[in-house]
């Protein structure tokens, strides 16, 4: 088996995990998508100046495609709360833009003791996540999704993680949402929230582009993965379908718990 197959077909397979998860959980699958493209961007020429746009770029097409294909049938259905979808994206697109000026023009911004502290906040979404008793659904209020678009931009722009794993607890919390309603409306949003981002790095000319290339997109890395996306995403919603409120909170909380645990040995 050539080596160039054995790639595709390991791309394919993160493609396949990242897509399942999102489907399940309602979360963009970017913990899947970094690692796998860190190796493979690497190994395929990219260099460092370039490495961390080109591995965002391709996690964010990764993400936007899992999370179109991935709530089809919830707007077929009408699951979705368009007025929430709307509030929500406009303001974690201005919270998320706002934050990254801020960051590019001073000096403040440690990513290191930010990491730390959104490792606390994780920890307290874990614990009100498993503690969080099932409402029997709601409406999601302007003034809340307002709220909740702003933090999960401003955390999204300060950490490179957030969006799902983020608005998934907060719409329970403060929206009064069941955990499958939330991941719902979480997997719709995540689609608007990263296209801002897609379109720029596809637009941005890399100092050093290799064959292949659309700005920071590298097809011959990125399709293999959104090839594996498109065949597991529907399982994953079917599955989040099917199984408990019980059982999708043990399985978030472990995604939380390994989140906490890639950003912890990343800093």
């Amino acid at each position: 088996m050539s080596q160039t197959l054995i790639d595709n077909l390991l791309l394919i397979c993160s493609g396949c995990l990242g897509g399942y998860i999102s489907g399940l959980l309602g979360v963009g699958g970017g913990i899947i998508f970094v690692p796998i493209l860190d190796y493979f961007l690497i190994k395929n020429g990219i260099n460092t100046h370039d490495l961390v746009p080109s591995i965002l770029a391709n996690s964010f097409f990764a993400i936007f495609v899992s999370g179109i294909k991935g709530s089809i049938p919830a707007f077929k259905s009408n699951l979705i709360q368009i007025r929430a979808l709307l509030f929500v994206s406009a303001a974690a697109i201005v919270g998320g833009l706002i934050t990254t000026v801020l960051i590019n023009i001073g000096t403040w911004y440690s990513p290191s003791i930010f990491k730390l502290i959104f490792c606390g906040l994780l920890l307290f979404t874990l614990i009100k996540t498993m503690l969080h008793i099932e409402s029997t659904g709601g409406v999601l209020s302007d003034k809340v999704g307002l709220g909740i678009g702003l933090i999960t931009g401003v955390i999204a722009g300060l950490s490179g993680l957030g969006g799902g794993i983020i608005m998934v607890p907060l719409f329970m919390m403060f929206g009064h949402m069941t955990i499958k309603q939330a991941s719902t409306l979480s997997l719709a949003i995540i689609p608007i929230l990263v296209f801002p981002n897609l379109v720029y790095y596809a637009l941005t000319q890399p100092q050093h582009s290799i064959n292949g290339s659309t700005g920071y997109l590298v097809w011959p890395i990125v399709i293999p993965i959104i090839i594996g996306v498109l065949l597991t995403v529907k399982a994953g919603v079917n599955t989040s379908n099917k199984v408990s409120t019980k059982t999708i909170k043990a399985i978030f909380a472990g995604f939380i718990i390994l989140t906490i645990l890639r950003i912890i040995t990343s800093v």
